[in-house]
């Protein structure tokens, strides 16, 4: 009998610690810190805490991220940190505010072009920045090179090229051609401008159907929000009458931006903010994370939403994100010395 009453002393010993360890588990949490919009996020981060347990406080800081985690240093509650854009992303592993994520599972999911130098940081989705005209338009495809033909004269819309996504585009042709071929394809892209550059790529999508323009530079995002209705019924009708046209560099692929994200220097749940990041690069997260932003998934196996699939597909240029985002500084200043806004 005594050997049963310990029996059974031992079981109940060992249902608390399970019953323990469950409670631990739920009571897990981790910050994360996105410069993409809490809703946008929210339809990931809602499917982390259902598979895992793990409550993931966002915070939404729109701007001066780097301003803000430097003045928290050490104190700083942010396990993961999420950006939008090239420039932004390696901003904050050039300033040692992120740490290295050692990851089999995310290195084989996230192609090698689109993760920082070390591991600092990995991108999450994409979204391509391509050519686009309208749909009865004969031009199967083009290379950014070739913009800056005289065959465009008078027929090219784009926003200011000091918009980061401009820059970031200006950059990788920099990194791709140098200088003088960069300062020499911008003079050419000026002088085949319809009118100074204004506005979004939303405007250039609306002039390019409106017969204002035959062509222009926009993301493909831009593209995807205004055909799935969210800005009215006239701007979706603007962008049905317009497509993506295939863009790449001469022997190259497609520019990309990103959504990138990167552990935190000082995170206080690093392990957690490594289970949250290759959640995320998972095959249904990816299409889940994806599709809140009509992005592409930067993982092969994951379908972008119907939407996005409709505008086409598109092979990112193996040049790293990191040499690119290294020429940004030059980019502007060639832009600048052009007098592209002038």
């Amino acid at each position: 009998m005594a050997v049963r009453h310990k029996a059974l002393a031992v079981l109940i010993a060992l249902a608390s610690v399970c019953a323990a360890t469950a409670g631990a588990s739920r009571g897990e949490e981790i910050t994360l810190y996105s410069s993409r919009e809490a809703a946008l996020v929210a339809p990931a981060v809602t499917a982390f805490t259902e598979e895992t347990g793990v409550k993931v406080n966002v915070v939404f800081v729109e701007d001066s991220l780097v301003k803000r985690l430097v003045s928290e240093g050490e104190a700083s509650p942010a396990d993961v940190l999420m950006t939008i854009g090239l420039d932004k992303t390696t901003q904050l592993s050039s300033r040692g505010l992120t740490q290295a994520l050692v990851s089999p599972r995310v290195e084989q999911a996230v192609p090698s072009n689109l993760r920082g130098d070390g591991a600092q940081w990995f991108a999450v989705s994409v979204r391509p920045r391509v050519v686009l005209a309208r749909k009865d338009s004969a031009l199967a495809a083009i290379d950014y090179e070739d913009l800056a033909s005289p065959q465009w004269q008078g027929k090219l819309c784009m926003r200011s090229p000091l918009h980061q996504n401009n820059v970031a585009l200006v950059a990788a042709y920099l990194a791709h051609h140098g200088e003088a071929a960069t300062e020499a394809w911008l003079a050419g892209l000026k002088a085949n401008l319809v009118h100074k550059p204004v506005g979004k790529d939303n405007d250039v999508i609306r002039e390019i159907a409106q017969g204002r323009c035959e062509i222009g530079i926009g993301n493909t995002v831009a593209l995807a929000q205004l055909r799935d209705g969210r800005d009215g019924a006239d701007w979706r009708a603007w962008a049905m009458a317009v497509r993506a046209v295939p863009t790449v560099f001469k022997g190259g692929g497609t520019h990309v931006n990103l959504t990138g994200a990167a552990i935190a220097k000082h995170a206080p749940h690093p392990a957690l903010a490594q289970k949250f990041i290759e959640f995320l690069v998972a095959p249904e997260a990816q299409r889940i994370f994806a599709a809140a932003e009509l992005e592409y998934p930067v993982l092969a196996a994951a379908k972008p939403a119907p939407i996005v699939a409709e505008i086409g597909s598109f092979t990112a240029e193996a040049l790293p994100i990191d040499q690119v985002a290294s020429h940004q500084q030059a980019a502007i200043a060639l832009i600048r010395k052009v007098g592209f806004d002038e």
